[in-house]
């Protein structure tokens, strides 16, 4: 991969309802799975990796909130 930047276009009708719902995030980690699906794993399996790129970016918020209950 050369490029390295995902563009999310917050002009885009998508973009302006997940800012409206507080759901930025959940919008960029779905745009950024996205663009990488193709570029990471075969056709047959970009389902796969859009369910588990998903799962590990939802882990990530239960992962943070048991470290600071530590």
């Amino acid at each position: 991969m050369v490029e390295t930047t995902v563009w999310i276009n917050e002009a885009h009708p998508a973009y302006r309802r997940a800012a409206a719902s507080r759901s930025e995030g959940y919008h960029i980690a779905l745009a950024t799975a996205l663009a990488l699906a193709p570029l990471a794993v075969e056709p047959a399996k970009e389902h796969a990796f859009l369910t588990t790129f998903l799962a590990a970016w939802g882990s990530a918020l239960e992962r943070r909130v048991s470290r600071r209950r530590k």
